[in-house]
């Protein structure tokens, strides 16, 4: 008796938990451009605007859609639309130093050396092996304590059904004289 008790007991209890919980509701998160964050669930996407939920409102909300950069979805998808107004970089990073022909730009700066660099042989275009090159006579300049390079020579090799190389060379100048 005790036993059938205890079953009945569990069964009732079991029940009322189960209609207690309700269902979660999936939301959306907006990434803005201003790298803010809004939560809600997306409704309609158009050419020039999103419409969506706002979380816990029950009227619709539109946003241009310049003003945002990514939505996640609730279901795991990420639509993309614009990049970051600012996007923060490590001044030791090798994106930071500028890559001039200009000798006005280097006035007032401190010699620190000669940088040179060649493309990688895995370039398979012109324009990624100038990339290339340029990327890997950034890094050394960075290691210098360079901010910007003034070119003094580039070279372009590689036609038709061979492979493209691109070499550059310059002089890296930086804020501080070099040390001794």
């Amino acid at each position: 008796m005790r036993i059938l008790l205890l079953i009945l007991l569990f069964v009732v209890a079991s029940s009322s938990i189960t209609q207690a919980q309700e269902p979660v509701e999936q939301l959306d998160t907006i990434m803005l451009i201003s790298k803010r964050r809004v939560i809600g669930k997306v409704q309609k996407v158009s050419p020039s605007a999103i419409v969506y939920f706002p979380k816990g409102k029950q009227q619709t909300v539109e946003m241009a859609r310049k003003q945002i950069h990514k939505i996640f979805y609730a279901n795991g998808r990420i639509e993309s639309f614009n990049t970051l107004a600012v996007e923060m970089v490590d001044e030791k990073s090798w994106k930071t130093v500028i890559i001039s022909d200009n000798k006005d730009d280097v006035e007032g700066l401190y010699p620190l050396g000669n940088v040179d660099a060649q493309s990688s042989p895995r370039s398979r275009t012109a324009k990624s092996a100038k990339s290339s090159a340029e990327i890997r006579m950034k890094k050394k300049a960075v290691n210098m304590g360079a901010i910007i390079i003034l070119v003094t020579r580039r070279e372009s090799k590689g036609g038709y059904n061979e492979i493209p190389t691109h070499f550059v060379e310059g002089i890296a100048y930086g804020f501080e004289p070099p040390a001794q």
